[in-house]
């Protein structure tokens, strides 16, 4: 299957939006970064040297190249960009950008890694857009396929930080691979992405309150305010519970004077005497 039919379905989101700016090559290096502790794992690491500043990385020649993160033993700010997850890189194709449609992930294949491009929904075809060339312990250089090269994300004419593996598909044909899998059509679930539904007020509230929505990229956060209490409410709101407050303290304190305070001893009064009763001794001469 060629890579034209395989991405045709596709429509770029945003892909107005930005647009692409060449860098020199030389100057940026694509690693693959190891990280886990009982199994090693991978992810890609893509750094680019700024002219003139302090050496950012060191190349050892072979299958595979390691790479001497040099960056790691300075503060590189000024001297070092790097982007080290999706937010700052993605693949470009023939001018579209698919950074929301494919994720650039490193896999084992054979004695080495793998760079590919994977569709995000996992219908969508692979992309292999380069390898490590072989397996070693550390960083390891990534070295692209013939047809990508690196470029730099541009908004209105301003060069922005993030980084494109771009290519054309006639550039990239000899050396892609392509799964037998088509693609997934954009759906209505997918353009809610970029297009979300506006936020509607309540039908049972007739005085809505104002409501702030601030977008940042895919994410909407929405602020709404509370009305304010008038302040003769509040001070009768204030008023009742103090009332409520004060009762309840008095009612304690009775309770506890009963209790600690004690009742005067009851007064005992003397039995009187008791009368005998008559015996017939008693009326003898």
């Amino acid at each position: 299957m060629a890579i034209g039919a395989a991405l045709a379905p596709f429509a770029p989101l945003s892909a107005s939006s930005f647009t692409e700016t060449a860098i020199d090559q030389t100057e940026v290096i694509a690693v693959a970064r190891p990280y886990g502790v009982e199994t090693t794992k991978y992810d890609l690491l893509v750094i680019e040297q700024i002219p003139g500043k302090n050496k950012c990385w060191d190349v050892t020649p072979g299958a595979p190249a390691m790479v001497d993160p040099l960056l790691l033993n300075f503060d590189f700010t000024g001297h070092c960009r790097r982007a080290t997850d999706s937010n700052g890189y993605s693949i470009r194709i023939d001018g579209q950008d698919y950074g929301l449609d494919y994720l650039l992930r490193l896999v084992p294949r054979g004695n080495e890694l793998v760079l590919v491009a994977t569709s995000r929904n996992g219908r969508g075809p692979e992309l292999v857009v380069g390898s490590t060339k072989g397996i070693g312990a550390g960083f390891m250089q990534v070295q692209l396929n013939p047809g990508w090269q690196f470029t730099k994300r541009t908004y209105e004419g301003q060069v922005l930080g993030h980084y494109y593996i771009s290519g054309t598909q006639a550039a990239i044909l000899g050396g892609t691979a392509v799964s037998p899998v088509g693609p997934e059509p954009i759906t209505p679930e997918k353009q809610e992405l970029i297009a979300p539904e506006p936020v509607q007020t309540l039908e049972n509230n007739p005085n809505p309150t104002p409501t702030e929505v601030t977008e940042t990229g895919t994410e909407i956060i929405i602020k709404q305010e509370v009305p304010e209490v008038p302040a003769n409410e509040q001070s009768g709101m204030v008023m009742e519970e103090e009332s409520v407050s004060t009762v309840t303290e008095e009612n304690s304190v009775a309770k506890e004077m009963e209790t600690v305070t004690p009742k005067p001893a009851p007064v005992v009064k003397p039995n009187p005497p008791r009368r005998r009763t008559p015996t017939p001794a008693d009326f003898r001469p």
